[in-house]
């Protein structure tokens, strides 16, 4: 009888437990966005993003600032991620952060001083993006308001991602993702980065988001090479957008020009969306020496056409089909070549290419895979297919060409 009655209380027990870390939401700031710049003071200074929930709903808003901001100095990230309370009322909550910020000189000196910290902490998940700013401290992109999306940084996670899905600007580069870069001996990490367009403190403003043309705006900015944990050096837009075709890029579009042989294709261009793409890498020895290659194959529409040619011609539609590849082709050797002699870090991958098709060899190079890579040769094949013209065959640029003619 004794034992049923234990039993009996070790069964209600589970249904009487509480939510013992339970938290208020009115006893908290969720953090969106952290900003790492350099200290006067002290080696860092440390910006936090905290949203105010009441201007988030439909009808607590009262049209305030939906984000306040606060900036501390110290010696770790550690430190200062715990120090908030200084100057502000509730708990921080930093698993919800969608953005770090990391200041161009911040990322040139290293960052493995609070990484670690990032990757070790249980107050951060690491599925945030790693964002290097450029032309303006890193605090300052916490703070630039924009008129759909209420917090800065949730504005720049949701840019970020529209923009890899539509044009391919963005690396996508998380925590995770870095990290692991790091460690791996066959690639070196990238990072996106940002910049200011406008007037950064008229963009702080609740006034920026009633005007039809903001005074400032957060941009893709292209992206930052690093070797190891430091910034060495810097890509344009159209070169990160070149370089996702290596890593498995989906869509873009493309300009490209009718000819350059003829008078007149001169100043007219083909333009080009990318519906699918896939790349592989691969990485081998030819008589002692490091060979890379880069293999893309997809599909394409054309979405514009300004060419004199007549696309009903199966010839011209070949032809066309060829600009592309060709248009890829010298887009994507200009990029890596560009990559080995200025910078001498694969950021590509080619190193874990060559370590998964002849792994002892590797082992061989591993530790100097960054100068075999810089002294490779290169190959670059593409394989698209032109699937369609878009709902017309001819543009109807050629009826006002003959119209003009006929005048």
């Amino acid at each position: 009888m004794i034992k049923k009655w234990i039993y009996l209380f070790l069964i209600l027990s589970f249904f009487m437990t509480g939510c013992w870390d339970r938290e208020e939401l009115d006893e908290i700031s969720i953090v969106s966005g952290i900003a790492v710049d350099p200290g006067e003071e002290k080696k860092y200074r440390l910006t936090v993003e905290a949203i105010i929930s009441s201007e988030f709903g439909k009808q607590s808003a009262q049209g305030n600032t939906p984000v306040v901001t606060y900036t501390m100095e110290g010696n770790s990230l550690s430190e200062l991620s715990n120090k908030m309370n200084k100057g502000l009322t509730r708990k921080m909550v930093y698993s919800h952060t969608r953005v770090l910020y990391i200041s161009e000189e911040v990322a040139r000196e290293g960052l493995f001083g609070f990484l670690d910290f990032l990757d070790r902490s249980g107050q951060f998940r690491n599925d945030f993006n790693i964002m290097i700013t450029k032309g303006s401290p890193a605090s300052e992109f916490t703070k630039i308001t924009y008129p759909t999306q209420k917090s800065p940084s949730l504005k720049v996670n949701s840019q970020a991602e529209t923009f890899t899905e539509e044009w391919g600007g963005d690396p996508n580069v998380k925590l995770y993702d870095f990290i692991s870069t790091i460690i791996s001996k066959g690639k070196s990490p990238v990072a996106a980065s940002l910049s200011i367009k406008g007037n950064a403190e008229s963009g702080k403003t609740v006034e920026n988001n009633k005007s039809l043309d903001p005074e400032a705006l957060v941009v893709m900015d292209g992206m930052v090479v690093f070797d190891d944990e430091k910034m060495i050096g810097e890509l344009s837009l159209e070169e990160t957008r070149n370089y996702l075709w290596t890593q498995d890029l989906m869509q873009t579009s493309l300009s490209i020009p009718c000819g350059e042989n003829s008078e007149e294709a001169k100043g007219y261009f083909l333009d080009a969306r990318i519906t699918m793409s896939k790349s592989s890498l691969e990485a081998d020895y030819k008589n002692g020496y490091p060979h890379i290659k880069v293999n893309i194959n997809g599909e394409a529409r054309i979405q514009g056409l300004h060419c004199p040619q007549d696309l009903t011609k199966l010839a011209v539609f070949t032809d066309y089909e060829e600009r592309i590849e060709d248009y890829i082709k010298k887009e994507m050797s200009s990029l890596i070549t560009k990559v080995q002699e200025e910078y001498g870090v694969d950021i590509f991958g080619f190193g874990d290419a060559l370590n998964r098709q002849n792994h002892k060899k590797f082992l061989e190079v591993q530790n100097q895979w960054d100068e075999e890579f810089a002294k490779a040769e290169l190959d670059v094949y593409v394989d698209m297919h032109l699937m369609r013209s878009g709902i017309k065959n001819k543009s109807f640029n050629e009826d006002i060409e003959k119209k003009e003619k006929e005048k």
